[in-house]
């Protein structure tokens, strides 16, 4: 019983949803304000906002975070939704039930929804290229990496976890080649983000001073430039440490979907 409940509470939102003019005057833009003032104001965030407009343009290079003056109504959003919204565009996911119970609760919830057509979107291109941004407040951030076009691959995650100078035990070091070239205070953190036709990957670096930056940069590209020539032994450990990421990540729910919602079949009756 409890289960119809929630799969009726969830699908409401797709097939009651009102977006009422003074909901989203008072309620979504002040969070949307709010969301876009933090994300800019927090320079790990916006340094990779700014790599991802600059590694791919469109699309991918389209911040998540919408601008508190965008011209977008709550008639838009309505209009989206109702263009988007249909059994074609609809995908379930569900953890700890039989695919049979759960295809008969989204049947009932889902079952009467608008057939409409598939939504499509160009397949992400690398461009690639380099900017400065001028900000105040926070420590010195870099971000420096590389995007690929097409799925993720496995070459890409264990690449990633090679460099990571993150250590795999609370309160060691790290074993990435390059630690102890790290400045005290500054920071070095492997990004790894695979999305269905693109990836990218890269170190988000942060410190007291540019210097210890830049250090550090220099540091991570030269780590970077070794690991054309890595070692059987290195590699084996590259790849091991690069499942245990992958097997952490499906163990919460932003991994989970991450990681099956691509692969996840569309709902159809």
């Amino acid at each position: 019983m409890y289960r119809q409940f929630f799969v009726d509470v969830l699908s409401s939102f797709l097939t009651s949803a009102k977006y009422t003019r003074h909901e989203f005057e008072e309620y979504v833009l002040p969070i949307i304000q709010a969301e876009s003032e933090l994300a800019t104001s927090t320079p790990g965030t916006h340094a990779l906002e700014v790599a991802h407009a600059i590694a791919f343009r469109s699309g991918l290079g389209s911040s998540l975070f919408a601008g508190p003056h965008a011209p977008v109504t709550h008639e838009d959003i309505k209009a989206y939704a109702q263009s988007v919204f249909t059994k074609s565009n609809i995908a379930v996911l569900g953890t700890g039930i039989s695919q049979e119970a759960l295809s008969k609760l989204v049947e009932k919830s889902l079952g009467s929804i608008a057939s409409g057509s598939s939504s499509s979107a160009s397949a992400a291109s690398y461009f690639g290229g380099e900017t400065r941004v001028e900000a105040h407040g926070g420590p010195q951030t870099i971000f420096i990496g590389y995007g690929a076009s097409g799925a993720p691959s496995a070459e890409l995650a264990a690449l990633a976890a090679h460099l990571s100078p993150a250590a795999s035990v609370k309160w060691s070091k790290g074993i990435s080649s390059f630690v102890d070239s790290i400045p005290e205070g500054t920071t070095v953190q492997s990004v790894y983000l695979p999305y269905s036709d693109a990836s990218l990957v890269g170190f988000l670096i942060q410190g007291e001073t540019s210097a210890d930056v830049t250090k550090a940069g220099q540091a991570a590209v030269q780590a970077l430039k070794n690991a054309a020539n890595l070692k059987e032994e290195d590699l084996k450990k590259a790849v091991a440490k690069a499942k245990f990421a992958a097997a952490t990540a499906a163990d919460n729910r932003d991994g989970l979907v991450s990681t099956l919602g691509v692969k996840v079949s569309e709902f159809a009756t």
